[in-house]
Parts: C-alpha cells; structure tokens; sequence
C-alpha cells in the first residue's frame, strides 16, 4: 500500500472515439471476416497512450530492475517479429508488484508484473504469456469489444457500488487485480491460437503455454488451501482476465499437437530465465508496506497489523485486502482528516451515503477509534476509523456474510485490535524478500531445500509450485531451484 490515495481506479480506456459500424473486414492477425466495429490503430495508439500513466499508479510503477526489463523486452521483440507486424513499436514494462499478471494495450504497451515473472520456470513460458497478450493486441479485441474497464477488484465484485457513497467507492478500488475486463470465450481461444503460433515461430518450446496455465492452476490451489477454502475451480485466472481451467490447459496443448509440433522440440532457456530473476524482488516492496506470512508492515508509515490464522493479505498500492473463510473479507487503507476533527465525526463524514448503525468509540493501542454497523450489498459490514496521527487515519472495512453469523466477528475483531504504531527500529529491519537460485547438491530433497525459504507454512507446498513440480516429482542434484529469502 502506497501513501495517501486510496481511491477507486476506473477508467474506460477506449470512451467517446467516435466508432463507426461498418461492413466486413478481414483481421490482420488472423485473416478472419469480422464486422468492421472498431476503432483507426491512431485512436488505439491514443487509447493505451492514455491508460499507461493510471495503469503505472494501479501497479506500483515500473520496477526499477533496468536489466530485467530489458530482458523482458528481448524476449517481447521475439515475439513480435513472428506477427503480422514484425516491425510495429512495442513498448514493454515490467510492473513493480506481486499480483500475478500480464496484458497489452492498444498501440503497444505490453506489460509483465514481477509477480508472475516469479512463478514462470523459463523464458519459453514467459514468452507464452507474452505471445498470447500480443495476439490479442494483433487480433484488435480491445476494438471489438469498444472499451476495456480498469479497476474490477474483490470487493468491487462482491460489494457493489452505491452512488455518492464514498466509502464503498473506497472499498472497491481494494486490488488491481484483474485490471481489464474480460475478453470473450471466443477472443480467449484467438489469443490462445495466435499465442501459440507465435512461441513456436520464435523457436520456443510450444507446450510452455501449458506448462505456466498449470502452474497458475496449483497457486490458486495452494492459496485455497492456505486458506482451508474450498477451491472456486470457476474463478477466474491470469488473474481476472483469463480463465485457466483444466479445459484450457488441454486446449494449448492439443493447438500444439495439431501443429505437429512435440514437447522438448523448441527453446526452454530455463537457466538464462532463473540467471535474469535471481534477486527479483517477491512479494511487496516495502515502500508499498509487505506482507510477512499473516503481519502486514509499512515500514515507512510505520504500522502494523496481523490477520487472524488462515486468512491471506493481499497488498496493492491503493489498499490492503485480506480474505478469509466463508468468503470473510476485510479492506485497509489509510485517508486524511483536518487536526481536531473528533474521530466519531471523521467516520461519519467517510461513510457519507451510507446507512450506519450505532457509532462507537474505543481505543485501539492507545490510539482513538471510531466503529459502526452498515450493510453493504450482500456483506454485513463494519467501519474502523483510528486516529494514526492528528491528520491521519487508519481505515478497516470489514464484511461477512449473513449466514454466517457471529462466527468470524472475533477474528476481524483480533485483526482491527493488532493495528499498532512500529519503532524506527523495526521499521529499519525490514527488508525485501527476493527469489534467490540455488543449485541442489548431493543429497538434497524438496523437504531440504523448502526449508531455506523464508514461510514458517506449507515450506514443501510453497516450493513445488513455485518450481512447477508435481506433487511426487523431487528434485535432481546439480539443477537450479527457486527459493524465497532474505
């Protein structure tokens, strides 16, 4: 979480631009008939112009990793030159966070997050990712389908919006996560063709595609069981913008087959991908606060809280998310409020537009506190105001599901009372986390080496799916592993 701004990112990143309903066309990528409902590559170009700024706030910036980032951009430009338009301008960034995700904007603007830089294994799937973004840029979906909506988030899709209500509006800028809206079934399976096409043109292996839609498959199960949820095999993946199934990961591999194409025929480039993300920061940056296992800390603002055991926190520049069983959900982000302005009046003035029930005031580590009641969509909610500072506050919103009952109200209870001010010299000791490369030696097993990683849970779980391993496949003396550290 970034300083000051909570607010809900939306923004429609093709409005207004005056389309015009033609006839036919044939798409360039593809070489299909398609109705001619689309907008001049100049008003594209404009279009992802315009969106990169707010798509840098949303993500925490540019990681400041020159290298990195242009090895990133090495393997975009493979790509590219196997498309339709080898020589059009791309322009590629690799986004300073930890959610798991790629996309492309009109016009070129490719975009790769540290986070599911992370979990792929090798260049090859990478370049899948890569390769299936820039079809959909090539094939014009962003065009067809008129708008692309930034800012569809957790609590977005679970809460709901109320009109003039300034705290739910802050409720629903919670993630960054699935940051464009959805293409159709039809332009997924496109992309996924085109993608395909153009890993193999590169000379990479076809089947990494798979290989990363898989890996993607066993982090949601790993967070689902760090949770003890029942996994939601519908949701959604790549994070809210591409279904990762089982389905699609037998259709990426049967587009591979058809093409004649055999596993292990193309590049992997596996040890020039582990060289380039060894000292890649995981997790958050401390200047957008990190998540250590359950404790949330912002060692610049100097705070933090614990969520209760099996609950997972989630950190993104505009707030801190944390989700817990039954669909338990709470949001945290920090606001402004004019010196003297009593608490009590400061939440009421925050949840303007919205029904609350009894104010109460309390303590909170010393700290002045406010809470009260409301409804929100489906969520019996709660508001926390805590005066941090004398212009300062610290803002829980908190949700659970009616059925539910009194059930989760002492963990969200727990997880308001740990919020608390931390010394310079705590702050001082925080440090990134970083995946580190390590060799295995003689002798060592996946139990081994997990335990070198920093998570005081599901060590061996952590490593195998970091490492795209299966769940009875160990590791080989003399080959290179991923490990979480210091």
């Amino acid at each position: 979480m970034s300083v000051l701004k909570p607010r809900f990112l939306a923004v429609a990143l093709v409005t207004a631009l005056g389309l015009s309903v033609g006839a036919c066309a044939t798409n360039p990528a593809t070489g299909q008939r398609q109705l001619a409902t689309i907008m001049s590559p100049a008003q594209e170009a404009q279009a992802g112009a315009e969106a990169h700024p707010k798509i840098l706030e949303a993500y925490g910036g540019a990681y400041a990793d020159q290298a990195f980032g242009a090895y990133v951009a090495g393997v975009t430009a493979r790509i590219a030159r196997t498309t339709n338009q080898p020589n059009a301008p791309y322009r590629v960034t690799v986004l300073d966070s930890p959610v798991i995700n790629a996309f492309a904007l009109p016009g070129g603007y490719v975009y790769v997050t540290r986070g599911l830089a992370s979990l792929a294994n090798d260049e090859a799937e990478l370049a899948s990712v890569i390769g299936h973004e820039i079809g959909h840029v090539a094939a014009r979906h962003s065009a067809q389908r008129h708008t692309a909506a930034v800012g569809t988030t957790l609590l977005g899709a679970v809460l709901g919006a109320v009109v003039g209500s300034d705290v739910v509006s802050q409720a629903i800028g919670l993630g960054g996560q699935g940051f464009l809206a959805s293409y159709s079934r039809d332009q997924e399976h496109e992309a996924d063709m085109l993608g395909a096409r153009y890993l193999a043109a590169a000379g990479y292996d076809a089947y990494a595609a798979a290989d990363f839609l898989a890996s993607m498959n066993a982090q949601d199960a790993l967070e689902a069981k760090i949770r003890n949820v029942q996994r939601d095999t519908g949701q959604t993946n790549w994070l809210a913008t591409h279904p990762a199934t089982p389905a699609r990961v037998q259709a990426v591999t049967a587009q591979a087959q058809q093409a004649g194409l055999r596993p292990g025929e193309g590049e992997r480039r596996r040890d020039a991908y582990l060289s380039a993300i060894d000292g890649l920061i995981y997790g958050d940056n401390p200047k957008q606060g990190i998540v250590r296992d359950r404790l949330f800390i912002h060692p610049d603002l100097r705070f933090s809280f614990e969520a209760p055991p099996r609950y997972i926190i989630s950190n993104s520049p505009a707030a801190v998310g944390v989700q817990g069983p039954d669909r338990t959900i709470a949001k945290f982000d920090m606001g402004t409020k004019a010196s003297g302005q009593e608490i009590g009046a400061y939440l009421q003035a925050w949840a303007k537009g919205v029904r609350l029930g009894t104010l109460e005031r309390f303590t909170v580590n010393g700290m002045n506190a406010a809470t009260a009641p409301t409804t929100i969509g489906d969520y019996n909610a709660r508001l926390v105001a805590i005066e941090f500072a004398p212009e300062r506050v610290a803002r829980f919103i908190l949700g659970t599901l009616p059925q539910t009952g009194e059930r989760y109200t002492g963990d969200l209870q727990k997880l308001v009372m740990s919020f608390r001010k931390i010394s310079a010299s705590e702050a001082g000791k925080v440090k990134p986390l970083r995946i580190r490369i390590v060799t295995a030696k003689q002798g060592d097993t996946v139990v081994s080496l997990a335990k070198r990683m920093v998570f005081t849970d599901h060590q061996v779980d952590r490593f195998r799916v970091l490492n795209g391993l299966e769940a009875n496949e160990g590791v080989r003396a003399g080959a290179r592993y991923k490990i979480v550290a210091e």
